[in-house]
C-alpha cells in the first residue's frame, strides 16, 4: 500500500464512514497488484455509493483519486461487474 491523498472532504462523512471509504479506496488501488475478490468489491462498492450519495461528488472523488493513484474506481468496476 502506497500513501495517498484520499480526496475526501472529511466534513461530510462520519468518522465510521470515512474509515471504510479509506478502506475501499485502499482496495480499489490494490487491484493494480492483485486480482480483487469480486463479490467482497462488489459488496463494497454498493455501500461506498450508498454513502456517496451525490453523482457528482462520486465523479469528483474518482477524478481525483484516478489522478492521485492512476486507478479509477469507475473503470475497476466497470471491469468487476462484468
Amino acid at each position: 500500500m502506497i500513501d495517498l491523498d484520499y480526496p475526501l472532504d472529511y466534513s461530510l462523512y462520519s468518522v465510521e464512514e470515512i474509515t471504510f471509504l479509506i478502506k475501499f479506496l485502499n482496495a480499489i488501488e490494490a487491484t493494480k497488484r492483485k486480482k480483487p475478490n469480486k463479490a467482497s468489491l462488489i459488496e463494497d462498492y454498493k455501500r461506498y455509493r450508498s454513502i456517496i450519495a451525490n453523482k457528482s461528488e462520486e465523479k469528483r472523488i474518482d477524478k481525483a483519486f484516478e489522478k492521485e493513484s492512476g486507478v479509477s474506481v469507475y473503470k475497476v468496476m466497470q471491469k468487476v461487474e462484468q
